[in-house]
Parts: C-alpha cells; structure tokens; sequence
C-alpha cells in the first residue's frame, strides 16, 4: 500500500467487502450447523426434529454453491446496465431474505431453496466486488485490496467457529442478517460507483467526482488515463466469440479458471464446509469447536498479513509457497487418516497433535496465496469491454467446482476413504505448482493497461 493511507479508499473498499462476510459465512455455516441437525440426542435445536440424511446433508451443503455459480452469470449484464454498486445493494436482499427463512422455517424443502437463493447473492458478491476493487483501487495497492475479500470471507468464518457451536440455529442465523444490513447501509451511503463504469455510460462529470471521492486530490491527469483505456474498449465492437480470438483474452481466462481450479480442487470448500464434521472423524483430543475455532482465527491473521505482503512479493512468490504447503498438508493428513483406519493404535496416539496442525498448516498456506490471490486476480487479467464477462465466468467457473466437490466430498469419502481423498487433494495441488510455474505471470505494481501488455507478448514479469 501507499506509505501514506488513502482512507477514502480504504473506506470504500472496506464497505464493498461488508457483503463479502456473508458470502464467506455462507460456506462456513454448515460446520456449527451440521451437527446439531445429525445430532441423535438433544434435538431440540434441529428444526426438523429428527436427524437428517446423508442425502439432506450433501444437499443443504451445496446447494449455495449451485446458486453461486448461476449468480455470476446473473450479474453480468445487470453491472453492465445499472452499475456496481446498484447491482451489489440488489444483492444483498437475497441474503437478508434467506437467512430469516433458515431462522424460521421447519420444512427442509425451504432449507433447500433459502440455500439456493442465498448462493445467487454469494455468487453475485464474487464475481462483482473483484471487479469493482480492482476499478477503484490504484496500481500500488490493487493486490493488498483486492485481498480484502478474502479477508473478510475469513472473518466470517471464525465469526461462524466461534459462536454457530453455542447459539440455537435460530439465533445463528439471525446474527448472519447484520452483515447485510450493515453492507446495505454504509456502502450505499458512503462508497462512489465505479468511476470506470460512469465513465462508459459518458458520465464525466460523476466519474470524476467519483475518482476524485475516492482518492482525495486532484485526478486529472489519472482520469485522462481511465478515459483513454475506456475509448480504446468502445473501439472494440466484438462478439464475445470474436473476443475469443483474443490472445489476451484467452491468456486471461485460461490464468484465471486455472487458479480457480486449483483453489477448489485444493480443498478449499471442503475444509471450511466440513472442518468440524473433519475433526470429529479424526478424533483429534480437542474438542471439535475448539479446534475450528483455532483454525479459523490462524486463517484470519494470515489473509490480513497477505493482504500486506501481495504488492511487496508478488502474486507468483506466495502462490507458489501457499500451494506447496498445501500439497504437504494434505499428505500428512491422508497419512494420519491411513493410520487411524488401517488401527495402527500406537502411531494416532503419538501423532494426536497431527489433525489440527495439519488443518493449520493448510490454512495459512491457503490464506497466504491460492484462497485470496486468485479472486484478487480476476479484476487485473481482463480489458474493459470483457472484464465484466469474464469476472462472471471465472467466477461461475469456481463455484460450479464447489458445488461438485461439497455435494460428492461425503460420497467419496466414503469410498475411497479420508486417506485417500486427501492424498488426491496433495496431487492437484501439486500439479497447481507446476501450472502457476508456466503459466501465471506477476502482476505486482502494474496498471491493467501493463498487464495487457504482458499477457499479449506472453511473458511472466
């Protein structure tokens, strides 16, 4: 970041990312919540009043997914229309609207469609407020904000850790109608649109008082620049199939779905969907709240120490490191499940501290690169006149793995067992290695135009 804080920005970006802890919340609300609706006993808190199905289970975990991977696609063209920031207040009365049903209804059918209804807006979040960030921000902390999203994805998650084991369902899910309202009111009131936006609907006037809000001196010569960048994509009367014939294009979509998929296909939704249910299997000697509880606020330290490392290292750096953490972690946690299942009794007792530094291990490496640097990127590798569509489908593209991999993770596990599926985790993530090695080039303190510029001539720096 600047040596000298832009709090206007820092302001705008912070209340955009309000929207973001929902969305994180999304994910993570189903550790605390799963077992009390698997609970035998004590079901006085299950809405249902009786244990649900293995088949409920995988359904009520992923069926947000499924509304998040269609929301991107919904967003699209209403940012094109009505802008960022209409479309991000829009998106917050789906969250409102699911989470007072999840409160309150005793029918798993509403369970279902609240989940459903509430991926839409978690999908819209992701695919909009990368954009918006990187529209905003400067070259010089572009990476550092666009991190805010993964931090405060993070932030929910701890906030769901720590306080889903001991509240009612109800009362959980009540307390998760504040970010949005919080969101709702301080970003409507206080954060400018997009001046990129105002600027391609020929509003010069507000994109300048709009850059000028959010940067606190002149802007001129910056708004020059913008304008420049926004002339040369009207230029640009393409189809999106043409588009396709873009080398720039077509780099961008491939660095960006190829770190989507090595995000997910890291674990990613796994760990945090079922991080309690994980240690329960693992039978590790803390408590399994407590454990995600620890695990989620290591997770929140380290997405905030690289949001200040991203424009000082470099994207590539930290996603090399955070995937081959992510490979060793997934390793050492297949080879206690093996043990413990194949009843090698003496070696889980000396290793009972494996679980939970293994689950440590993997989320600090996740949080210091592939968990938040990949939605980072989304808003830097795309031109103008196709940022918005390729946001969406790199967004649409992540989250459909996520609804894969959260509904099948309990039928794998099944069959091939934990050992296994961890182990298989370990080889995507170092197969990812070798992708961002070749492929992913370093963005670090460029403007977007450099950035065209690079994947055009396909270098890497």
């Amino acid at each position: 970041m600047h040596k000298k804080m832009n709090w206007s920005l820092l302001g705008s970006v912070l209340s955009a990312n309000l929207a973001s802890i929902i969305a994180g919340a999304a994910y993570s609300w189903t550790s605390p919540v799963l077992p009390k609706l698997n609970a035998v006993e004590n079901i006085d808190d299950n809405p249902f009043g009786r244990p649900i199905t293995p088949f409920e289970e995988s359904w009520i975990t992923s069926l947000v997914s499924v509304g998040a991977a269609i929301g991107p696609l919904l967003s699209i063209p209403v940012m094109d229309r009505i802008g960022r920031k209409k479309t991000l207040l829009i998106v917050a009365v789906p969250m409102i609207v699911s989470h007072l049903i999840l409160a309150f209804t005793t029918d798993i059918n509403l369970y279902y469609f609240s989940r459903l209804f509430l991926g839409l807006g978690v999908g819209c979040i992701y695919s909009v407020i990368p954009t918006y960030v990187g529209e905003i921000a400067e070259n010089t902390n572009r990476g550092a904000f666009g991190c805010v999203m993964g931090l405060m994805c993070t932030a929910a998650t701890l906030l769901c850790y720590t306080i889903g084991p001991f509240l009612t369902i109800k009362a959980f899910c009540l307390v998760l109608v504040i970010p949005p309202v919080a969101f709702f009111m301080l970003f409507g009131l206080f954060a400018p649109e997009s001046p990129y936006f105002l600027l391609m609907m020929g509003e010069e006037n507000e994109a300048k008082l709009a850059l000028r809000k959010i940067r606190n001196h002149f802007v001129d010569k910056e708004l020059e620049e913008m304008k420049k960048n926004v002339e040369k994509s009207r230029l640009v009367h393409v189809s999106i199939r043409d588009s396709l014939n873009s080398k720039v294009i077509r780099r961008g979509l491939l660095i960006g779905c190829g770190l989507m998929f090595f995000q997910q296909s890291s674990g990613i939704t796994v760990m945090i969907s079922y991080m309690q249910p994980i240690f329960d299997a693992a039978g590790s000697t803390l408590q399994p709240e407590l454990s995600a509880i620890i695990v989620g606020a290591i997770q929140l330290t380290t997405n905030f120490l690289t949001s200040q490392l991203v424009d000082r290292l470099g994207r590539r750096i930290l996603l090399l490191c955070s995937l081959t953490g992510i490979c060793l972690s997934h390793i050492l946690l297949g080879t206690y499940f093996y043990l413990k299942t194949n009843n090698f009794d003496d070696a889980v007792s000396y290793l009972f501290w494996l679980p939970v530094s293994s689950m440590i291990l993997y989320v600090i490496m996740c949080s210091i690169g592939i968990g938040p640097i990949a939605w980072s990127m989304i808003g830097e590798l795309f031109p103008p006149h196709f940022r918005n569509y390729a946001s969406g489908f790199v967004s649409s593209f992540c989250l459909s793995l996520a609804f894969l991999l959260a509904l099948f993770f309990p039928n794998i596990r099944e069959i091939i067992g934990m050992a296994a599926s961890f182990w298989i985790f370990a080889l995507l993530s170092a197969l990812g290695i070798i992708f961002v090695w070749l492929v992913v080039p370093e963005t670090k303190a460029k403007s977007l135009h450099h950035i065209q510029l690079i994947l055009e001539s396909g270098s890497k720096v």
